[in-house]
């Protein structure tokens, strides 16, 4: 029996002392081939592909003849005469293009070379065929345009510095906001840990971290960034291992070295070295202490703590470092007060690309998932939802905006997300405001005060509503809401109160529909950002994304199913498997009918109300739209929508100021401008309507069934069994009545 149990011992040491050989084994072949590149920018690494979407070639689907031309354009294929001879060349003429499609990798399946006859019948693709066994086809493909090559070398600035050669305060800065014990402790934070941890137990989650700089190098080699309680007791065991293998002053300066530090266009800056130039264009070197500091404060959140694009919160951030710094007898009282001082000047910078914020914010988003060495090296092919030729269209469009601008277009049958611009320059201003910026959308919130209404039956399209002076006695004291142009018109009709924009009417709708009905609509369509519980909401008091904003509109768009926006298609890895794949279904959010009466409304905005200048201005295509204006003009914002596309579009400053102008004379141009060469790309259909509406045809005084007499009357939708059933009251009916009518209008 003490055989058996010793032989059992035997065999299990040896078993573990197998799997502890292979796992340090793993690591030292890991830690080396990672830490080579990181040494040795761009040995042994493959470059990561970003591209666009792809464009589908389908008869009646696959678009307009610009369309197609446009995208051979941007993707380079040569025009030639004749029949053409080889991949990336095409000829055009007046009924079809000739295409020698290239050959590509798609992540379901790989296309081969291909020529193409494609034709068009009133200008949208009619017929494909494939010119070499001359057969029809069902549809093909063209590439996608390559956004960006993430690389440790051509995409990366990493420029390796020796500590040694660095004023003390430059890495001292740093370990004192990131880790202030890094060298009293060792691998692990206890003191920081026991903090971190009541704050998760507390909060039910991870809420709070105490990484160590030896933790975040271990995470930034092996692992990726995901907050998981397995992820965290991992990332300690790796930090522990590096302590083990490498002195502090090795581990400092391999962090410092790779640590990643914002983007400058379309390059990642990794390391204190490359933001040293970047940021001041100077080496790390002869950095001032306040520049340090600066850079150091930036580690948290590199944009919200760019010197370029929050100047005033970088500066912030700077003498919190700085006080940190003084307080842990780094730097002395007078180079504090030194520091304090001195004025944050960053060099100028480089020039952007267009699709610069939509990349930013697809590096943020798939940071949370991946370690950046890990984005930067394993030479993955990642496929994007962006729409190059909508990209470029949205940045034209954005250049004559005041202010800051921002424009986002989302498909609304997918939540694919085709044109993405934050900003009017990435270079100075990185913070992205169509997804960070939360700001009053005014008037633009008011088609879901009517859907609310619409949904619960409260009222109709032509119920009448008092447009009179109101007060209201608020938690704050009286509110008194006022029309745009301070005048009261008596009664009007709910059409009328949206597609003239009438507050004082859409606070009344609000009252008789209920605050918890209208945020439970807006909610349902997509808004997700806090929203006040008082009437003031229904003039779009309550602070919301771009990006989320538009996503509500699509939600309209696609007859009220609701796809979340997404930007990301699938990753590809480098052998080829499919990491992700976006999988998410359309979410019955709201009914159909009600939709469509909204629907109805916001073209009445564009034929007639607000946003009549769109058609003024050349947009003729079927089109729904909003336009917005917080108090004060400080926010202009105009939504709106095709059965193809829904776009929006915000216009404002960085610090509260006035545009001096309303949203139709600055957000509207703009989305005019877009919209037009939007629906020329992918013409759109005239709004579908659902079954089970009712017809009538009313006065609209009274808001009831029109007699002969009736002088103002429109044909509208109802509800059924909301439908008027009494006729007008104000008018007179037969002979008489038409003989009325007619005299009024002679």
């Amino acid at each position: 029996m003490r055989r058996k149990t010793r032989r059992l011992l035997l065999r299990l040491v040896v078993v573990s002392v197998l799997v502890f050989v292979s796992i340090c084994a793993f690591l030292i072949y890991k830690e080396r081939e990672t830490l080579s590149r990181l040494g040795n920018p761009g040995q042994n690494a493959e470059a990561t592909q970003v591209y666009s979407r792809w464009l589908d070639l389908a008869p009646q689907t696959g678009g307009s003849r610009e369309r197609v031309l446009g995208w051979l354009a941007a993707l380079n294929y040569r025009p030639v005469t004749g029949t053409p001879s080889q991949a990336g060349d095409y000829s055009a003429n007046d009924a079809e293009l000739i295409v020698f499609s290239r050959p590509f990798r798609y992540p379901d399946k790989d296309y081969p070379a291909q020529l193409l006859r494609v034709e068009f019948r009133r200008d949208r693709l009619s017929a494909l065929e494939a010119l070499s066994g001359h057969a029809a086809l069902v549809g093909w493909r063209l590439e996608p345009k390559v956004l960006a090559e993430w690389n440790t070398q051509t995409k990366t600035s990493r420029r390796q510095v020796r500590v040694a050669d660095l004023p003390p305060y430059v890495p001292r800065a740093v370990l004192a906001i990131e880790d202030k014990r890094f060298f009293q402790h060792g691998a692990l934070d206890w003191l920081g840990i026991g903090r971190a941890f009541w704050v998760d137990v507390r909060h039910g989650g991870l809420r709070q971290g105490a990484s160590t700089i030896s933790q975040q190098l271990a995470r930034s080699i092996f692992l990726n960034v995901e907050r998981t309680w397995r992820r965290k007791a991992l990332e300690a065991a790796l930090a522990v291992y590096l302590e083990v293998r490498y002195s502090k002053p090795q581990l400092l300066e391999m962090y410092l070295n790779q640590v990643y530090w914002g983007q400058e266009g379309s390059e990642s800056l990794l390391g204190v070295e490359s933001a040293s130039e970047a940021f001041f264009g100077k080496p790390a070197r002869v950095l001032t202490i306040s520049e340090s500091a600066v850079l150091a404060g930036m580690l948290q959140s590199p944009n919200r703590y760019s010197p370029r694009s929050a100047p005033e919160i970088a500066r912030e951030r700077r003498d919190l470092v700085l006080g940190l710094m003084q307080t842990q007898n780094i730097i002395t009282d007078s180079q504090y007060a030194a520091a304090l001082t001195e004025r944050v000047r960053t060099a100028p910078a480089k020039k952007s690309d267009e699709s610069a914020y939509f990349l930013a914010a697809l590096r943020d988003q798939l940071a949370e998932r991946y370690s950046l060495p890990l984005l930067l090296s394993q030479g993955w092919r990642i496929f994007t939802t962006l729409d190059p030729l909508l990209q470029h269209d949205a940045m034209s469009a954005l250049k004559p905006s005041a202010g800051q601008a921002a424009l986002v277009a989302i498909d609304p049958a997918s939540g694919a997300i085709r044109a993405w611009v934050g900003g009017t320059n990435y270079q100075t201003n990185p913070f992205d405001h169509a997804s960070a910026a939360r700001r009053q959308p005014g008037s633009a919130f008011k088609p879901f005060v009517a859907l609310a209404a619409l949904e619960s039956r409260k009222a109709t399209t032509a119920t009448l509503l008092d447009d009179k002076p109101l007060s209201l006695q608020g938690v704050s004291g009286v509110w008194s809401p006022r029309n745009y142009d301070r005048k009261y018109r008596g009664q009007v009709s709910v059409w009328d109160a949206v597609v003239y924009s009438l507050n004082v009417p859409i606070v009344r709708l609000a009252m008789l529909t209920g605050v918890p009905s209208l945020i439970d609509a807006a909610r349902r369509a997509g808004i997700e950002s806090p929203l006040r519980d008082d009437l003031s909401l229904a003039l779009g008091t309550s602070e919301v994304s771009l990006l989320e904003l538009t996503g509500a509109y699509a939600t309209l768009a696609n007859h009220g199913d609701r796809c979340p926006p997404y930007n990301l298609e699938s990753i590809v890895g480098g052998e080829g498997n499919i990491l992700e794949s976006h999988q998410a279904l359309p979410q019955k959010a709201l009914a159909p009918e009600p939709v469509f009466l909204v629907t109805q409304m916001l073209e009445g905005v564009l034929d007639t109300g607000t946003g009549k200048a769109a058609r003024t201005m050349g947009l003729i295509a079927p089109a729904a739209g909003k336009t917005g204006t917080s108090e004060n003009f400080q926010d202009a914002w105009f939504l709106g929508y095709t059965t193809n596309l829904a776009a929006g579009v915000w216009v404002g400053y960085d610090k509260p100021k006035s545009l001096g102008r309303s949203a139709a004379g600055i957000a509207l141009p703009i989305w005019t401008a877009f919209m037009k060469r939007a629906v020329v790309l992918d013409p759109p259909q005239n709004f579908e309507e659902p079954p089970g509406l009712i017809w009538k045809t009313i006065d609209t005084d009274s808001g009831l069934l029109a007699r002969s007499g009736c002088p103002h009357r429109r044909k509208a939708a109802f509800l059924a069994g909301t439908e008027p059933t009494q006729d007008c009251p104000l008018h007179a009916g037969g002979l008489t009545g038409f003989f009325q009518r007619w005299r009024s209008k002679t």
